[in-house]
Parts: C-alpha cells; sequence; structure tokens
C-alpha cells in the first residue's frame, strides 16, 4: 500500500466514479481499477460495490475512507510544517461558502491571500449552508463560512457575525412600510420569491412568521440568486434577503431592501473547521485572513453586519 493508492481511493470515492478519478488524476482507468483490485486483495476486502452509475462505498470502505483521509491530513501536515520551518507556508486549503457569502467575502479574501501567502493554493466550493456542512462532516472541505442551524452538530465553529434579514424589492414595486422598516405583519398577502425548506433562510423566516402570527405568501420556491434577483428586478415578486447577497444590485438602483423589523429577522455566520485539518499551518494562516477580512469588511461598511 502507498500514498498513492489512498490518494486515488478518495478520488474515487468523493467523485463515485473511477472514469472521472482517473481524469480528475491524469492516469488511465485500467491502472486505476487494478491498483484499487490489489488494495483491496492486500486489504482482504472489497472497498466499493460497483454498479451501472458508478461505484459506492461498502461499509469497509467507509472506514478505510475516514482512516485514508486522516493519513493523507498527516502527510499533508506533515509537509506544511517542513515548509514553515523553511520561512514559507506552502499547501492547499478547500474553503466552501455559501453564495451570499461568496459575493462579499471571496474576493478580498483571496486577493489577501495571494499577496501575504502566494504559495497556498485555495478550492473554493459554493453551496447552500446545509450542502456545505455536509461537505464539511464528509471531509471533502477543510474550512466552511456558513450560516448557523439548529439541526447542524458542528463543534468545531466560531462566531463570526450576526446579519438582519431585509425585504428585497422592485423600486417600482408599490411601497411598503416607511423610513424605519418594514413589519413583518404588512408581508401578509404579498407574494414572495424564496428558498425552499429546509434552506435555512426559508426556515428563520417561517419561524419568525409563526412568532408574529404572519401568514406568508410564498409564490415561487427558488434558490439560485440570479434567478431571484430577475423575478425581483420585474416587480412581480418580493423576498427575503441579507443586505451582503444583494448590495451591488441595491447600489446600482436595480434593487431596494428595507429592513425588516417587529420582529427583526437576524441569522449567525460562523466559520467551522474539519478536525483533522484545524492544527495544519496552511489552515491556521487562511482562517486568520477570513477573521480580519471579515472585521475590515464590516468597519468599511462593505458588509452590513455587527460582530
Amino acid at each position: 500500500m502507498e500514498f498513492v493508492d489512498l490518494l486515488h481511493f478518495v478520488s474515487i470515492a468523493e467523485t463515485g466514479s473511477f472514469t472521472k478519478s482517473a481524469i480528475q488524476n491524469n492516469v488511465a482507468q485500467s491502472a486505476l481499477s487494478r491498483r484499487i483490485r490489489d488494495l483491496e486483495t492486500e486489504l482482504g476486502t472489497a472497498l466499493f460495490y460497483r454498479n451501472g452509475r458508478g461505484v459506492v462505498l461498502t461499509e469497509a470502505g467507509e472506514l478505510f475512507l475516514i482512516r485514508a483521509r486522516g493519513i493523507l491530513a498527516e502527510r499533508e501536515a506533515l509537509r506544511q510544517d517542513m515548509r514553515r520551518v523553511a520561512g514559507e507556508l506552502d499547501g492547499t486549503v478547500k474553503l466552501a461558502v455559501p453564495p451570499s457569502v461568496g459575493l462579499v467575502l471571496l474576493a478580498p479574501l483571496l486577493r489577501r491571500i495571494r499577496a501575504d501567502h502566494p504559495r497556498i493554493r485555495m478550492r473554493v466550493l459554493e453551496g447552500f449552508s446545509g450542502h456545505v456542512a455536509d461537505w464539511l462532516a464528509a471531509g471533502k472541505v477543510d474550512l466552511a463560512v456558513l450560516y448557523k442551524m439548529k439541526s447542524s452538530a458542528l463543534l468545531d465553529a466560531e462566531h463570526l457575525l450576526f446579519e438582519d434579514m431585509f425585504l428585497i424589492s422592485s423600486p417600482d414595486a408599490p411601497p411598503l412600510g416607511g423610513p424605519d422598516g418594514v413589519a413583518l405583519a404588512e408581508l401578509a398577502g404579498q407574494e414572495l420569491v424564496l428558498p425552499g425548506l429546509p434552506h435555512g433562510l426559508r426556515v428563520l423566516t417561517e419561524e419568525a412568521a409563526a412568532r408574529a402570527e404572519v401568514t406568508l405568501n410564498v409564490a415561487m420556491e427558488v434558490e439560485t440568486l440570479p434567478t431571484i434577483y430577475d423575478l425581483v428586478q420585474t416587480a412581480e415578486l418580493r423576498t427575503i434577503l441579507p443586505m451582503a447577497a444583494v448590495k451591488s444590485e441595491v447600489q446600482a438602483g436595480r434593487l431596494i431592501a428595507q429592513h425588516l423589523t417587529d420582529p427583526v429577522i437576524s441569522r449567525e455566520l460562523i466559520l467551522a473547521h474539519a478536525p483533522h485539518r484545524a492544527a495544519a499551518p496552511v489552515t491556521k494562516a487562511v482562517v486568520r485572513l477570513i477573521r480580519s477580512t471579515m472585521s475590515d469588511l464590516i468597519r468599511s461598511g462593505g458588509w452590513d453586519g455587527r460582530i
């Protein structure tokens, strides 16, 4: 058993396909299949079930995946430690964020990483917070910036900020509320476009509406921000989002944002770490830059949040 066997095994497990893994690793599929067969023979057990759609892990494969990721992480941490002793940070960090966070955070964060640590390679994934939490739990990413969910059990997480929700409308939509914002009760009867359940923002909004005894009229359930923008800009529907998700659209005059009040709806943004990667020097460096970038964005008004 060699390190390359562990790398190939993890790649196949994550892609669910020998073909995709072979392309990803630039090796012949026949050679990849042969190495995995030899590995299974050495271990005395099958690691994958083969089917017409690809492969899935056996029970032994699930256990082997946990141990393989741990070994590879230790190897990478050792390599990074040696680089750090030599005076430079060198390695790959996989970061996942929700789309609304990526709009504001990623560009300034990645610029700072390139400037401060040019040998750190970033792999960034975007997905809604539920998906991001799953990727973190499965070890597919090292770090995640996501919204805290009641159903999530992320033990290694730290608070970043709180941000309030806003009613987002077209400038051509009939006016609601006043200069201080819009009471949730005023949304009764208004047609909304919101993400579907169990999306965290939808759960948060529904819980607030239930406490205020307001029935929301969700005309459409959409989970892509560009489509939500299009539907709201044509004055057909309104939506509820944090300011971070629409700041550029509001500044350009394509949308208007009104603070939701009575009750105020807010959610917490957290930074979570994969336990097997938390101690890696490159991960620690990226964590520090995430914290400082978030603080700078709040201080400059680039992020409407509060610590």
